[in-house]
Formats: structure tokens, C-alpha cells, sequence
């Protein structure tokens, strides 16, 4: 009951901040600092809403001990304070080194590149851990028949994580750049 409840603080916090941003979604485009703190904004009230979902017990029953429970903690870990945190990092450095990122291109790869690979990271985890606990939850069948289903959403999980990855890798040779 108390984490249903907890979407009334969610969503309050939730319409707070994202109203904050009304009338100057233009800010996106000119500032990558504003375009990942927004991404990690969203990624908290998703990730808060779903965690209260999964406090019932009819989703709950399908969903733990599955790769949904993997996409759900993923949703607020890297989507929420990783995402915040290179929003920071593309905030601070220039006033730490005294100078302008060096090529901005690159900073809209790294967002685009990271939210793409999440995306695909986030929804195939999601897909294979319902069809994972749906047979899980099926005595009949084998214990093997959930892991050969979740296999395809698996293969998705790897090409998010390698689109991420890349991310990265750019960020990391900007940052290199910068400094």
C-alpha cells in the first residue's frame, strides 16, 4: 500500500519540475546540460511510477526475478543519476578549465548515441522479463523454456549496451579533447 501511495509524492515532485521547463523546451537545443538533466528527470518519474506498479501483486507475480526487475533498476540508475551526472559534468567542466567544449557535435552524439542504446537497452529487458516470468510462472514447462525465451531480448540488450558503450567512448575522447 505505502509504495502505491508513493505515486501522490511523485507526481507531485514530478509535475514541479517538469513544468519548470514550459515554454523553454527551445533551451534544448542550444544547451546539453538542460537535454541530459531533462532525459534524467523523465527517467525518475519513470522509474518511480513503475516501482510503485510493481508493488502489485498481479504485476509483481510475472515481473520479479526477471530481466524486468534488471530494466526497471537500470531505468533509475543509469537513466536518472548517470544521465544527471553527465548533465553536471557538461555543466562544470568549462567553468573548471576556463574553456568551451570543443566540439558540440560530439556532445549530441554521446546524447543521442546513450539514449538510443537505453531505449533499445530498456524495452527489450522490459519485453523478455514479462515472457521470462510468464513462463516462470507456468509449472508445466521447464525451467530451460525461460531462459530460451528471453534469448532474442537478450541479443537486443547487447546492441542498447553496445549503442551506450559507444556513447561513452565519444564522451570520453571529447572530455579527452577538452582537457
Amino acid at each position: 500500500v505505502q509504495s502505491v501511495m508513493m505515486i501522490i509524492p511523485v507526481v507531485a515532485f514530478s509535475l514541479n519540475q517538469h513544468l519548470t521547463i514550459k515554454g523553454h523546451f527551445g533551451a534544448l537545443r542550444s544547451s546539453p546540460t538542460l537535454r541530459f538533466i531533462l532525459f534524467g528527470a523523465v527517467m525518475y518519474t519513470l522509474a518511480s511510477l513503475q516501482g510503485s506498479l510493481e508493488a502489485l501483486r498481479s504485476l509483481n507475480a510475472v515481473t520479479h526475478f526477471t530481466h524486468f526487475t534488471v530494466a526497471h533498476a537500470h531505468l533509475g540508475m543509469y537513466g536518472f543519476v548517470s544521465m544527471v551526472i553527465f548533465g553536471g559534468v557538461y555543466f562544470v567542466m568549462p567553468r573548471v578549465l576556463g574553456v568551451q567544449w570543443p566540439r558540440p557535435t560530439l556532445t549530441a552524439w554521446h546524447f543521442w548515441l546513450v539514449c538510443g542504446g537505453f531505449a533499445v537497452y530498456l524495452v527489450t529487458l522490459s519485453v523478455g522479463g514479462i515472457l521470462q516470468g510468464l513462463v516462470l510462472l507456468d509449472p508445466a514447462r521447464p525451467f530451460m523454456d525461460s531462459v530460451a525465451v528471453t534469448m532474442p531480448w537478450l541479443k537486443g540488450r547487447t546492441v542498447g549496451g553496445a549503442m551506450m558503450t559507444l556513447g561513452h567512448l565519444v564522451f570520453a575522447w571529447h572530455f579527452a579533447l577538452m582537457v
